[in-house]
């Protein structure tokens, strides 16, 4: 392994990132996941990783971009690994974490339960999409595939959620 390439952030470095950022990111995870339990499990695990592998924060002007991914990968590893709700009472408010004003929450709220029956690349997708709010340019640069591919994945993630929406009736 190359020097430094993998190179993980101090003890320190780790509390001022939580203390600045922590909060949000709970917040992140307590709405991917709809549970305080697993909410606070993927919160550590991401933390965790970003000990060992964070040293490229050092370098970036806006690292919640950074963490948000690493949390959403930790979050939508407990779901592709099946982990069920553990808590007493799941969170079904998820009105409380806001939502980007270019989603309709019934949206959001629509994808987020079937983020579990999606294929990796589509989780990642629609977290971007109908969580974060990003353009389908935006998610094609950020993943490297073509606008074309994210297009018919969009339009495939809503299409389930909506038939979600539909049954809700």
């Amino acid at each position: 392994m190359e020097a430094g390439v993998h190179e993980g952030l101090s003890g320190a470095e780790v509390t001022e990132l939580y203390k600045r950022y922590g909060y949000f990111l709970r917040r992140r995870c307590t709405l991917l996941t709809r549970d305080a339990q697993l909410a606070e499990d993927a919160l550590q695990e991401a933390f965790v990783r970003v000990m060992k592998r964070g040293a490229p924060l050092r370098q970036m002007e806006q690292p919640l971009r950074w963490l948000h991914r690493v949390v959403d990968r930790c979050c939508l590893d407990q779901l592709r690994r099946g982990k069920r709700l553990r808590s007493a009472d799941p969170i079904e408010d998820t009105q409380a974490v806001g939502v980007h004003p270019a989603v309709a929450i019934e949206m959001r709220d629509a994808v987020i339960g079937i983020l579990r029956e999606l294929d990796d690349g589509a989780q990642e997708i629609a977290v971007m999409a109908f969580l974060d709010g990003m353009t389908q340019g935006q998610i094609a640069e950020e993943l490297g595939w073509s606008r074309i591919t994210i297009n018919k994945k969009v339009q495939a993630i809503r299409a389930r959620a909506e038939k979600v929406l539909g049954g809700r009736s």
